[in-house]
């Protein structure tokens, strides 16, 4: 019999009057909700779920949504009948809608003032939950972000390899003060903020397939909430990208920066522009050279490949995180430039912005 499911609604609204609540339901309420999103990783998700159960936060004090976005793998019935301490509670949708569905899903029907979103390939360390908490308990419009970092012994593929150096970098220069977390580090992998500013910014923009973390971020900007880097909130990151999904995800984030350009985050293309100038002389000028011809930017990437294997083997992981890097950049770059409508758009762009340039 063809299974039929009524279609869910992923947008967010505040509710249009307060809800009455019961000084009994508020005193057994859970601080927070993890609202955890899941597609087919299982196995994953079940190291994480059972993970929670070894919080030093009390059980009664947090709950766990699963979102099941279109699963065909029995993660939900897997879910049903984990033995946990806490209360575990499983949503399913189909067909699959995608990150930022989902996460509105769970947030919808969290039963906690504090949202704690987490990755299903996110492990997290025993005081994660408290250390979120702490940091709300001191400002109730607070934003906290904690890292996303590889287990000890995990073996890393060597494009998110280059990915973890790169964390490990801003996570090292936000606790050093070197400067403050901003919406772009907003990573839902590891991060909470309270429901009612989620309802009051409108939600996750379900258009959004990448980096819709990151554009809701910006408008808890807007609506003057504050950002917090915590690094004992650790989560360990078990990481397992295919090359194909890691080349894919420059291509999307390159989508998504445009389509937050043309909505009025203008930010986003200029910092863009701006870093372009930071890059080092021998990838700025294979960008020149390739940017704009897709067959171009295809022979390079192709090279760098073969090159990044080959520095590989030699175990030079610096040089071969260079070459990784690289790749990154040309693919995102080539994107940026086609969503803009062609290369005069987008050199025109980091021109602008050339230093020394007036504005």
């Amino acid at each position: 019999m063809e299974r039929r499911t009524t279609p869910v609604d992923t947008t967010i609204t505040p509710h249009p009057e307060p809800i009455e609540e019961t000084a009994a339901a508020a005193a057994t309420a859970p601080m927070v909700s993890l609202v955890i999103p899941t597609h087919n990783r299982q196995e994953s998700l079940r190291m994480v779920l059972e993970a929670l159960t070894r919080q030093t936060t009390p059980a009664s004090d947090y709950e766990a949504l699963v979102i099941c976005d279109g699963c065909t793998d029995g993660t939900a019935e897997m879910c049903r009948t984990l033995p946990v301490t806490y209360r575990l509670r499983v949503l399913e949708q189909t067909p699959n809608q995608g990150p930022a569905a989902a996460r509105n899903r769970g947030v919808r029907e969290a039963a906690a003032p504090l949202i704690l979103f987490i990755d299903d390939d996110v492990v997290p360390e025993p005081t994660l939950i408290a250390e979120h908490l702490r940091l709300h308990a001191q400002d109730e419009r607070a934003v906290v972000i904690g890292p996303l970092l590889a287990p000890p012994g995990f073996r890393l593929n060597p494009w998110t390899h280059w990915e973890e150096a790169i964390l490990r970098k801003q996570y090292a220069d936000m606790a050093a003060g070197k400067w403050e977390p901003t919406p772009r580090q907003f990573y839902t992998g590891n991060a909470s903020v309270r429901r009612e500013h989620i309802l009051a910014a409108g939600g996750f923009d379900a258009h959004f397939r990448r980096a819709e973390d990151v554009e809701l971020a910006y408008r808890f900007r807007d609506h003057q909430l504050h950002f917090y880097f915590t690094p004992a909130a650790i989560g360990w990151h078990h990481a397992l990208r295919s090359l194909h999904a890691w080349l894919n995800i420059s291509t999307a984030y390159g989508q998504a920066d445009v389509a937050m350009y043309r909505s009025g985050r203008l930010m986003t293309l200029q910092s863009m522009a701006k870093e372009f100038h930071w890059r080092q002389r021998p990838l700025q000028r294979l960008a020149r050279a390739s940017i704009g011809h897709p067959r171009r930017v295809n022979l390079a990437v192709s090279g760098l490949l073969a090159l990044a294997r080959l520095i590989g083997w030699l175990r030079q992981p610096k040089a071969a995180n260079a070459a990784y890097s690289a790749i990154f950049n040309l693919r995102y770059w080539q994107s940026v430039s086609e969503q803009l409508g062609g290369a005069t758009a987008f050199w025109a762009l980091v021109q602008q912005y050339q230093p020394g340039t007036a504005r």
